[in-house]
């Protein structure tokens, strides 16, 4: 049966070198013909193995899948990024603690101080620093072009402290604003965070909506709870401390306080936004916010993996188009659930395997280079795509594409999901290009997921961006995604489909065009 279906790709690989020139020089069918199924399920079988227990950044095991993608990467003759370093980019992890002080006053017609834990409580993501500004309130401090709301319209946010709520509009509600009852990308607090310093904040003040009972804030800290949860506190990515500003979590009292004397209440801000989804921000007037936070962590290391195949044209060959996936998944449950992460993503990070094993058996090369990447902490927050794009082995301005595979091998057996295609209209149509001769059935979109993987902090430094995705199945996240459910002969079609569409933007001579997501 394989070599059935081998001789069926060779065919069709040499009528797509007869009949379908593209750009430049032809697509390599022995390229095409080196991505199999049954390779790209070991892959799958080694990376998402009991034995590699759920792949967690940081882990022993999730080194041990880096040193097995790195080994792949140099017997393809892809080149190291670093003498040094070889083919990894290193980079740290931070564990916080609470230090001291962490203080918080209002300051109006006379100063009032704050208790930490009773009022307030620093986010593990906040700045070492003080900070005293003026209050705006900014609703949930959410900019959703896509669904038509923006808290930050209409008000100057530049040089305030900003009070928002947490979660989004509507996230008690079935109906289809932000996707009714399941939270978008922009519910997640580091997302609202970064979308207040996009907008000038320097301080960030995060409440819990009303329709949650509560009176203190949630407490993240070991250091100020009676029985210490270990590893409470999340990790976050060190190479972001330079752009973080203060922000803590508050309990409704202080909210109270400082929307006071405003004509408003935090019931009735809350009840106004979710009814008419109109934002209900404002300037808070006559009072400024004082507050510090300090915290210390400790450094955990981590790492991508990366392997260059260098261009064949001495100009663009300084260009790249870059190829990723993330290897990492969640880890172990009470240290004996293990979640394998067979179609999450270990079935992405095969992909990478398999394409760089096609363009180097190849018999030629396309002009610009072509960047391989499998990310750590994906599942963590972008960890390792967010750390490439702050120290990036090739400029933005270099760099034309960016192609990411999450999840590729569940679902229909004939069909994948293209997410980003409106960043780029030469990226899209020499994705159409590609297809004419692999058949996927392409379902661009949806939206909601545009945030969610490797590809968006590429698209954040304006790089145009194709996101290959075959949709959530019952075992997302849960301890049975495992290699005896992925559909290997679909993981090789979309691989040669992400092959193939590489190869005509790395081989064409054009400027690849790119487009901001409206």
């Amino acid at each position: 049966m394989n070599r059935v279906r081998s001789t069926i790709v060779a065919i069709l690989c040499i009528i797509f070198v007869l009949v379908n020139p593209i750009f430049g020089q032809s697509i390599p069918p022995k390229g095409l013909e080196s991505i199999t199924a049954p390779e790209m399920k070991n892959h799958v079988i080694y990376l998402a193995s009991d034995q590699m227990r759920g792949r967690d950044t940081p882990s022993p095991e999730l080194d041990s899948c880096a040193s097995y993608i790195a080994g792949a990467f140099d017997s393809y003759g892809l080149l190291p990024v670093s003498e040094d370093t070889l083919f990894y980019q290193h980079f740290n992890l931070l564990q916080a603690r609470l230090s001291e002080p962490n203080t918080l006053s209002i300051l109006g017609e006379e100063e009032t101080g704050y208790v930490l834990k009773d009022d307030f409580v620093p986010l593990h993501t906040t700045a070492n620093g003080s900070v005293t500004a003026p209050l705006v309130f900014a609703g949930y401090g959410i900019t959703a072009p896509e669904y038509g709301y923006d808290d930050y319209d209409g008000i100057d946010a530049e040089g305030s402290t900003v009070l928002i709520f947490t979660g989004e509009p509507h996230e008690k509600n079935s109906s289809d604003v932000f996707e009714g009852l399941s939270n978008t990308e922009h519910a997640k607090i580091h997302n609202k965070v970064q979308n207040a310093i996009d907008h000038g904040a320097v301080g960030l003040l995060l409440v819990s909506s009303p329709i949650r009972r509560f009176r203190r804030p949630p407490n993240p800290w070991p250091s100020l709870m009676r029985h210490a949860i270990a590893n409470a506190v999340p990790l976050t990515l060190e190479s972001r401390r330079g752009k973080r500003i203060v922000c803590v979590r508050i309990g409704k009292q202080l909210a109270d306080d400082i929307i006071a004397g405003s004509g408003h209440s935090i019931e009735s801000l809350h009840s106004a936004i979710d009814s008419t989804l109109n934002p209900q921000s404002f300037k808070i007037v006559g009072k400024n916010i004082s507050m510090e936070t300090q915290l210390t962590a400790d450094q955990i290391p981590t790492q991508n993996v990366v392997g260059l195949w260098e261009g064949s044209d001495p100009v663009l060959k300084e260009e790249v188009v870059i190829i990723g996936a993330h290897y990492d998944h969640v880890g172990v449950r009470n240290d004996t659930l293990i979640f394998n992460g067979a179609d999450d993503n270990a079935s992405g990070t095969a992909g990478v395997m398999e394409i760089a094993q096609a363009f180097s058996e190849s018999t030629h090369r396309p002009k610009r280079s072509v960047l391989f990447i499998t990310f750590a902490g994906e599942e963590k927050g972008l960890f390792g795509s967010r750390f490439y794009t702050d120290s990036p082995l090739f400029p933005s301005s270099r760099t034309v594409a960016m192609l990411n595979m999450d999840m590729i091998s569940r679902n229909a057996p004939d069909s994948v999901g293209i997410i980003g295609a409106e960043t780029s209209t030469f990226l899209k149509d020499a994705n159409e290009k590609a297809n004419e001769n692999i058949g996927m059935k392409m379902e661009y979109g949806p939206d909601e997921y545009f945030m969610r993987s490797d590809h968006y902090p590429f698209y954040q430094e304006g790089i145009p961006v194709l996101f290959y995705f075959t949709g959530p199945t019952p075992d997302y996240h849960q301890p049975t995604d495992d290699p005896d459910k992925v559909l290997p002969e679909k993981m090789a079609r979309i691989a040669r489909l992400v092959f193939s569409t590489a190869w005509i933007v790395a081989d064409s001579k054009e400027t690849i065009d790119f487009k901001r997501v409206q």
